[in-house]
């Protein structure tokens, strides 16, 4: 459901598993038409790539972003209103049609 700074599935889950609530914070403009499924859906360049030695040197890459699945947020609140995770697919139609 939303790709965010890498950790806010690990979050996420906890706070399920803790019975605690999750809200996400989104300007509509970060909506896109692109639909993950899952961690392995995200954008090539977003993606984890392990860590590299280069001459000498540890060159840590660390993922961008990490996937957090609907049904570990509870609502989003954007410049559209308070939106569940299913609503936003509705907003999503009238965004780009």
């Amino acid at each position: 459901m939303t790709e965010a700074l890498i950790g806010t599935l690990n979050v996420a889950i906890c706070a399920k598993t803790m019975n605690k609530a999750v809200f996400v914070m989104a300007e509509s403009i970060k909506f896109v038409k692109e639909y993950p499924l899952n961690q392995a859906d995200i954008p090539e360049e977003f993606k984890y790539r392990t860590s590299v030695l280069e001459k000498g040197d540890l060159s840590v890459e660390h993922p961008m972003v990490d996937y957090t699945p609907p049904q570990y947020i509870n609502l989003l609140f954007t410049d559209l209103g308070i939106l569940t995770p299913a609503a936003v697919g509705e907003e999503l139609i009238k965004l780009y049609t």
